[in-house]
């Protein structure tokens, strides 16, 4: 696989539509027990979690003795933030059924949202000499020692995971992370290059220590890295993959379609594939290209919202506005908590002259990820083109608190503050637009184009034009 996604099977996709009609239409199908355990975690893997719950409930009344379903339940419960009630399931199939794997573990990540830290603490170092999976358990351990500030020690549970799982992208990346956070990289890099010192020919070694530069952003050295794990095994599939996401941080587009391509001629189509050979195409201009494997990805999987998404850039691109419009809604559909997606849809609905429903949406977006550029810019134009000078003016206050070191948005401040005779305010937001980047002085003039005539404005402007050209 090329990530943490997993495509379920159609026989999957099958059976919850099977179930699904059956809750619409009343109608009391028989469904077998590891039937509604699939089910439910189809629900659980794609972030469904109301209807994970829903359906364990439905489960639990025809096998209320299942401690699978009743696992799963407690899972629903705890994404729905119902943490609670979610341990106290746990911990009652804990007593029932001790040293059952699936229990511990899930009863270990529940353990720190609720703060008992040091029982899950207790809980993984008791199960550790008798569990299968001694990988999961160190990489777990390493969570709950982080979050209780043991920090050596977490490392070393991260180290023991990686020994004993080499591939185990999570333990990697948060080693990656406690090195940016403790400036260890020369100690990370070690750990690594022991690895590959004792087999260089290993694949493996070679990957994640790409993943380690990767998580960096050092994606220069990743991409070395990853050249030499396909070199030993040209057949390595999520080497290509993470190669390709790495020249994509680059701008080295033709090359990251090319990584992409070879995943796809080592593992086969699937979505995320897919999407990301799309996303490569869109960055050359090539959207005849990027659609259509956007398109293939979401026939691949109909819930996978980045391939909806980069359909409506297609579409934005080609002034398509109406096309965008829906690719977007489905998107947002699927996921309305990424901001880029109302983002995207804010813009097609300008386009369209919609302006309360593009507005609506930059307020979406910036609301959930304050400190996009884009978005305080765009709806402030909005309220600008209407005569809402006040509106404009705080937006743009709103943004400048996100992004205090961004000239343009002082520069339009300045205007919005004219409009409404601010002056006073408008000349001292001015000097510190021009301290900060006395080149973009010219987003006065594009907004208000009569400023040109204001000996004050000049004489501001003409003082800081002298120091910027010292």
């Amino acid at each position: 696989m090329t990530g943490d996604f997993e495509n379920h099977s159609e026989q999957d996709r099958d059976l919850v539509l099977r179930f699904e009609n059956s809750l619409k239409s009343n109608l009391d199908l028989y469904f077998g027990e590891e039937e509604l355990e699939d089910i439910v975690r189809f629900y659980l893997d794609n972030q469904k979690f109301k209807k994970a719950f829903k359906a364990s409930q439905i489960a639990l009344e025809k096998f209320p003795f299942s401690q699978e379903l009743k696992l799963l339940k407690a899972q629903a419960l705890i994404f729905l933030d119902d943490v609670e009630e979610g341990v106290e399931i746990l911990e009652n199939l804990n007593n029932i059924s001790p040293n059952n794997e699936d229990i511990v573990l899930a009863l270990a990540n529940a353990y720190p949202l609720v703060g008992n830290i040091r029982e899950a603490i207790e809980l993984l170092e008791g199960y550790l000499p008798v569990a299968e999976d001694k990988a999961e358990v160190h990489y777990l351990l390493g969570n709950v020692y982080r979050a209780d500030g043991q920090k050596e020690k977490a490392i070393q549970a991260y180290k023991d995971c990686v020994t004993l799982r080499l591939n185990h992208e999570d333990a990697l990346f948060q080693l990656a992370m406690i090195t940016e956070e403790e400036g260890s990289f020369d100690e990370i890099l070690r750990f690594y290059q022991d690895f590959i010192d004792q087999d260089p020919y290993n694949p493996g070694s070679w990957y994640n220590l790409g993943v380690v530069y990767n998580r960096l952003g050092k994606f220069e050295e990743a991409i070395a890295a990853y050249e030499y794990a396909i070199l030993i095994d040209d057949s390595f599939a999520s080497a290509y993959f993470n190669m390709g996401n790495a020249l994509m941080n680059t701008n080295q587009y033709e090359l990251a379609l090319e990584a992409y391509q070879n995943t796809i001629n080592c593992e086969g189509s699937n979505s995320e594939n897919c999407c990301y050979l799309g996303a490569a195409y869109e960055k050359l201009n090539q959207i005849e290209m990027a659609f259509k494997y956007f398109k293939k990805s979401a026939k691949l999987d109909p819930e996978y919202d980045d391939a909806w998404f980069g359909m409506g850039m297609c579409m934005l691109k080609k002034k398509k506005y109406f096309e965008a419009i829906h690719y977007f809604k489905k998107a947002i559909q699927i996921s309305d908590e990424n901001a880029n997606y109302w983002v995207g849809l804010a813009e097609a609905e300008y386009n369209l002259g919609n302006l309360q429903a593009s507005s609506e949406a930059y307020e979406e977006a910036i609301n959930l990820e304050p400190g996009i550029l884009e978005t305080y810019i765009n709806l402030s134009i909005i309220y600008f083109d209407q005569n809402r000078f006040e509106e404009a003016e705080d937006v743009i206050k709103e943004g400048i608190e996100e992004l205090p070191a961004e000239a343009e948005l002082y520069y339009r401040l300045v205007v919005y503050l004219l409009k409404t005779g601010k002056y006073k305010e408008a000349f001292s937001i001015l000097e510190n637009a021009l301290t900060l980047g006395f080149e973009k002085h010219v987003i006065l003039f594009e907004l208000m184009p009569e400023l040109e005539h204001q000996k004050a404005i000049y004489k501001i402007i003409n003082q800081y034009r002298t120091d910027f050209t010292k």
